[in-house]
């Protein structure tokens, strides 16, 4: 008889799960792996635990996920998905493939597309190419499922918040051939500071064919457009991290000028995944996607305190941007034996081309319309007619960009040993032209071609009780732009990690509980040349070494748990560049230049630490009754790089409330009423600054409910 492929019930890297364990992932090794036999430190956040947290965005996604660290600009820049892994800004990818958009028009996720995220901890440019060494994130998007789902959410909450949003999956045929999913959101609310909207929606659409058993060809598309999205300002250290003799700043204070205010990004993106089984040993699929993004950004910003630190003084920035992004990974996916090792091998050819077009325009506050007219009262801020003028676009920057990549990796499994070899070989090339708009003429042309090799060792041992120590290395590169003082081209700056970890799932159970520690190496940094200081040698160097746990669980039958500790240090170790201590304060002198070397970068805590137990009563008076808790805490970090001031640590505290309303009477069945409550105390905290002129306060306290039917 022929073998047939049963799917139902077995999870994949794509596929739902049920609570906040997950068992098997993709985002380390581009197939379908139990995370327990991967050699690197990875987190997934399910749907299920977003749901539970209510998270509004990416990054209030991954607030509980260890060796990250989330929202450095805080309350303000709630437009971008910001956070760093391991001290270094992660790349994102969205279903395995690479998203791009530069600051203005970069795409935001919304939570609600969200199965699943992934958090791979480390370098990644074995399968993924270019990527920091930090790290990466990979969004896994909700795809056409078997189960028949018919969802309608409606939210509100403080700060005039609102939403509503829909989800319907399902067969589109008898014999389940066609399935189909359409998701839709519309959101709306005050910014956290004066004068500031939010708004949103967004459409997405997934047909998926299968044929056979064999064969699964998912297209899908998506349109989101944002037309408010906040502010990107900031407030200064002198009445916010440090002490001003005028009071404290509120956390409610906005820098700009709700007249000029403008952040208009719209994105939309088409493809398809496609997988083919040929046989039992052998599996083709390929990954497509086209995405385009536009954003339209104007912003009056503080950028100098006055000398009686009562005034802040103002710059005007602002971009229109374009970007045109495709993507295409082949893979071919091959399982043999040889002996009494099981392999499994995949081979990966990838390419990646970026078009980046942006218009940028700026004006220093004592030019672009009298400094009278662009100083804001620090305490007493008045928003109404400041009459900022926007001064018009000045330059034009045009990025071509192309990359290349081979991919192989070898899966072994040897008894209880578990072994992963990969290799990759990239090739990239980029152009970039900067104009003149005045003039209409080119002022400068950078053309660059890098090519990279990159690999990545590790070895894991699985013991019967559910013990499984690992070891691995990896390996990252980013190109890098520009030449020395003899005109040779710049290598890609380059990562290296060792990583030894320990993982626990005792069999039977949904318990997984993990410890990493690791030393991270970034090389070629670009460094000031001591020669000539006009240019730029590459003999910078940055480490991160850390130690990070984890706990994910179900502990008994509704209550589910998930914990995190992070203890990291990240270094500057070789650099021949220094940092100004500029105290942005009008008529001051600087506090002189300071070496980087031995310093730690602004906004880099040395620990962090977080928890969430979450119960519902499966029986009982209070059975559908649910209530679950969480702490955070952020530690301390530097204010500036020259590390002469540091920003103090907060405790926060989350809770959320649930009930499902069919207890109540058949006519209610599939209700869920829901509250949730972030900082609930309220507590007024510095989350990061970046400078003395430049610090950001925390999410004041956050109150949505909810009704989410399903029918």
């Amino acid at each position: 008889m022929p073998e047939v492929s049963v799917q139902g019930g077995v999870e994949r890297g794509h596929s739902p799960v049920q609570g906040f364990v997950a068992g098997v992932s993709a985002t380390a090794s581009k197939t379908d792996t139990p995370i327990i036999e991967t050699p690197q430190s990875i987190s997934v956040v399910t749907a299920d635990e977003i749901q539970a947290r209510n998270a509004r965005s990416l990054t209030q996604a991954l607030r509980y996920t260890a060796g990250t660290t989330v929202e450095p600009r805080g309350n303000t820049a709630v437009r971008l998905d910001q956070m760093s892994i391991r001290g270094y800004s992660p790349a994102t990818f969205l279903d395995g493939m690479r998203i791009a958009g530069g600051r203005d028009a970069n795409p935001s996720i919304d939570p609600y597309r969200m199965e699943r995220v992934e958090v791979l901890r480390g370098p990644a440019s074995v399968l993924y190419g270019t990527t920091p060494p930090g790290g990466m994130v990979n969004v896994v998007t909700k795809r056409p499922t078997d189960e028949r789902i018919r969802e309608i959410l409606v939210e509100g909450g403080n700060r005039d918040s609102r939403r509503v949003a829909g989800d319907l999956s399902g067969r589109l045929d008898s014999e389940g051939k066609f399935l189909g999913r359409v998701l839709g959101s519309y959101s709306e609310g005050d910014g956290e500071l004066d004068e500031t909207r939010t708004r949103r929606y967004f459409f997405s659409g997934a047909l998926t064919w299968r044929p056979d058993t064999d064969t699964s060809v998912t297209v899908f598309g998506h349109y989101q457009r944002d037309p408010e999205s906040a502010s990107y300002g900031s407030v200064p250290s002198w009445g916010s991290a440090l002490p001003n003799p005028n009071g404290r700043i509120g956390t409610r204070f906005y820098d700009g000028d709700p007249n000029l205010e403008r952040s208009n990004r719209t994105n939309y993106m088409m493809g398809w995944l496609a997988e083919h089984r040929v046989n039992s040993a052998l599996t083709f699929r390929q990954n497509v996607r086209y995405l385009h993004t536009q954003g339209e950004y104007r912003s009056v910003y503080h950028s100098l305190t006055s000398a009686d630190l009562r005034r802040t003084q103002r710059s005007i920035f602002g971009t229109d941007a374009n970007l045109d992004a495709f993507t295409v990974d082949n893979q071919a996916q091959l399982t043999l034996r040889t002996g009494p090792a099981q392999h499994t091998v995949l081979v990966g050819l990838d390419y990646y081309r970026l078009l980046n077009d942006v218009y940028t325009g700026s004006a220093a506050y004592n030019t672009a319309a009298g400094r009278r007219t662009l100083q804001q009262d620090l305490f007493n801020p008045r928003y109404a007619n400041q009459g900022s003028v926007w001064p018009g676009f000045s330059s034009y920057s045009s990025q071509r960009q192309n990359q290349l990549g081979l991919y192989l990796q070898d899966q072994v499994k040897i008894g209880q040993l578990v072994l992963l070899a990969g290799g990759r070989l990239d090739w990239s090339d980029s152009t970039t032209e900067n104009s003149s708009v005045a003039t209409q003429r080119r002022t400068s042309v950078a053309r660059q071609k890098d090519h990279a090799a990159t690999v990545r060792l590790g070895a894991v041992y699985l013991f019967d009780n559910g013990f499984a120590p690992y070891v691995s290395y990896s390996e990252s590169f980013e190109p890098q732009s520009g030449t020395d003082r003899f005109l040779n081209p710049f290598e890609p700056t380059t990562g290296r990690q060792y990583e030894v970890g320990l993982r626990y799932q005792p069999p039977g159970t949904t318990l997984s509980f993990s410890i990493a520690a690791y030393d991270l190496l970034r090389q070629n940094v670009l460094s000031t040349d001591a020669v000539n200081p006009q240019f730029s040698t590459q003999q910078g160097e940055t480490t991160t070494r850390g130690l990070e746990l984890e706990a994910k669980a179900s502990l008994a039958e509704g209550l589910r748990l998930t914990a995190a500790f992070t203890l990291q240090d990240v270094e500057y170790t070789r650099s021949n560049n220094s940092t100004t201590i500029d105290y942005a304060i009008e008529g001051r002198a600087s506090g002189g230049s300071v070496p980087l070397q031995g310093k730690t970068p602004a906004g880099q805590p040395r620990t962090s630490a977080s928890a969430w137990l979450d119960y519902t009563a499966p029986e009982g008076r209070l059975q559908g009754l649910g209530v679950a808790g969480g702490v955070r805490y952020l530690g301390s970090s530097y204010g500036d790089d020259a590390n002469t001031f540091k920003v103090r640590a907060a405790t926060l505290f989350d809770m959320a409330l649930r009930y499902d309303l069919g207890q109540l009477g058949r006519n209610l069945e599939g209700m869920l009423a829901s509250v949730n409550v972030t900082n609930l105390a309220d507590t007024r905290y510095i989350n990061s600054c970046s400078g003395y002129a430049w610090c950001w306060y925390g999410y004041g306290r956050t109150v949505t409910a909810g009704l989410r039917y399903r029918f």
